[in-house]
């Protein structure tokens, strides 16, 4: 007597064609799932394999914030995340180099729980004209607050190296200096060259001679003393 709440199995249908269970993912694979929309890694400096991330990402309680602001600081995190839950400890990320912040921070809460909920509610809201990506994280450790970064900055900093992000308030690490343009010279002539005039030091040689040279002798007057006279 089939149950009355058991569907009746359809002996029709052959085991072949029962839908097969894809395998569970890997730890590699599973750092690699989503990379598009979290960008998982495996971080070689601070876990010896792929495993251990993963099996302290399943009990972490540590969020990873970024594209945040360079003026965001740890009082500006802890009064949006402490809405969520107790908040044990916020961690600023720094420039390796300037020791400035640069972007990111870990915000460890006091409960798994809370991390989830703050990454359901918070991440993709606007914190200091940023929009903020909250992501969970393995947990934070001492030196992981500094950016890897060629110009001491994140990574992802170093590929837009050209530009300026106005909204963090800062200027990319390796952008150009600004200068003032130049005031371009203009010419009161532009269909001929200006008229030449003497410099000051032609002006003083050209007084000298007038100093020195005698006055030319007119012909129509003869000069005194002299004996030859005039047809």
């Amino acid at each position: 007597t089939p149950h009355p709440h058991r569907p009746p199995h359809d002996m029709s249908q052959s085991d072949d064609e029962l839908p097969i269970l894809a395998p569970a993912l890997s730890a590699p694979e599973l750092l690699g799932a989503n990379a598009a929309e979290k960008k998982l890694y495996w971080d070689r400096s601070h876990y010896d394999s792929p495993e251990s991330q993963v099996r302290a990402l399943a009990k972490s309680s540590t969020l990873y914030i970024g594209n945040m602001a360079f003026s965001t600081r740890s009082k500006h995190l802890r009064a949006l995340f402490c809405k969520i839950g107790p908040v044990v400890n916020i961690f600023l990320g720094l420039d390796r180099y300037r020791k400035t912040p640069c972007g990111f921070a870990f915000v460890v809460y006091e409960k798994r729980v809370h991390a989830d909920e703050a990454i359901s509610c918070l991440s993709g809201t606007k914190l200091d004209g940023r929009i903020i990506r909250a992501e969970l994280d393995a947990g934070f450790k001492p030196g992981r607050q500094y950016g890897r970064g060629v110009s001491g900055g994140q990574v992802r900093d170093d590929r837009r190296a050209t530009t300026r992000d106005p909204d963090r308030g800062g200027r990319a690490p390796n952008a150009s200096k600004w200068e003032a343009p130049r005031r371009q010279q203009t010419r009161p002539y532009p269909s001929q060259a200006p008229p030449t005039s003497p410099t000051s030091g032609d002006k003083r040689r050209l007084s000298d001679q007038e100093v020195q040279q005698p006055p030319a002798k007119n012909p129509r007057f003869q000069e005194e003393g002299s004996d030859e006279e005039m047809d």
